[in-house]
């Protein structure tokens, strides 16, 4: 079995894509829920756990794979980088797609199953 190395770094926001931006997912409206989440980010004193990314060869941009609020706070911050971890292309694809569907599944239910974090929560772990 191969093993995975995460890679802590700090990469700059401006260098951060989006599935929908690459034309690979739907672009969905910055609603009052996810601007609850920002906003309580944005309050929290500890710094924030990493964001998930995939370089993109060749470009020095990166694909985020989980961690959308996270950057959303910091940008409101001001901040021009963030802490995050690093995944190989063949995960970070894969992890970006079972991402978007954790999330569709925990917002049918209203956010009560907790499914959205497991991504997140694999990476803190697997780190």
């Amino acid at each position: 079995m191969k093993q995975i190395k995460l890679q802590k770094k700090r990469v700059p926001i401006d260098k951060l894509v989006t599935m929908a931006e690459l034309g690979l997912g739907a672009v969905r409206p910055l609603n009052k829920e996810k601007r609850g989440w920002i906003n309580k980010l944005k309050k929290q004193s500890e710094p924030f756990d990493p964001i998930l990314v995939t370089p993109i060869k060749d470009s020095g941009y990166y694909l985020l794979t989980d961690g959308w609020h996270r950057v959303q706070a910091a940008k409101a911050m001001k901040e021009k980088e963030i802490e995050a971890l690093t995944l190989p292309a063949d995960i970070g694809l894969s992890m970006a797609k079972a991402n978007k569907i954790l999330r569709d599944i925990d917002r049918e239910y209203g956010f009560k199953l907790k499914c959205s974090d497991i991504i997140g929560q694999w990476a803190f772990y697997k780190d």
